[in-house]
């Protein structure tokens, strides 16, 4: 596996550090994106999502848990889904991310309340906020 860290400024560089992480991304990847509230997780799935070409709203699905990305302008669907008012592991399931997870790319944030249910992430992202806006992603990548 190899690790690397990223310096991310502000919102601008994590937009463009989002779209790079695109770039890499296949259907069947699964990423998991772990970091405190507030770390620009969110922000981070939203530069993905729309390198992809998707033109909706795209929003948190804290409280829905999973919204899926699939407009007529995209290649294949995008699956985001939010762990983080997950209350049990068992509670997974009934969420449908296993669910023809090789067609589409799932982006997991709050990866880490999932346990090993999905295994291994093929790319797994850390976000540690530090100063004014400032973060540092450490990125994961299997293969």
């Amino acid at each position: 596996m190899k690790e690397k860290r990223f310096t991310i400024i502000d919102e601008a560089a994590m937009h463009d550090f989002g779209a790079q992480l695109a770039g890499a991304l296949k259907p069947g990847d699964w990423v998991a994106i772990n970091g405190p509230l507030g770390a620009g997780k969110t922000v981070l799935c939203k530069a993905v999502i729309r390198h992809f070409g998707y033109t909706g709203e795209v929003s948190s699905p804290s409280y829905a848990l999973v919204h899926h990305y699939d407009g007529a302008e995209m290649d294949f669907p995008i699956v985001h889904a939010d762990l983080y008012r997950l209350s049990n592991i068992e509670d997974l399931e009934e969420l449908g991310l296993d669910d023809g997870r090789d067609d589409c790319i799932t982006l997991v944030e709050w990866a880490e309340k999932s346990g090993d249910y999905f295994g291994d992430a093929d790319f797994e992202l850390t976000v540690i906020p530090y100063g004014e806006g400032q973060r540092t992603v450490i990125l994961l990548q299997r293969n």
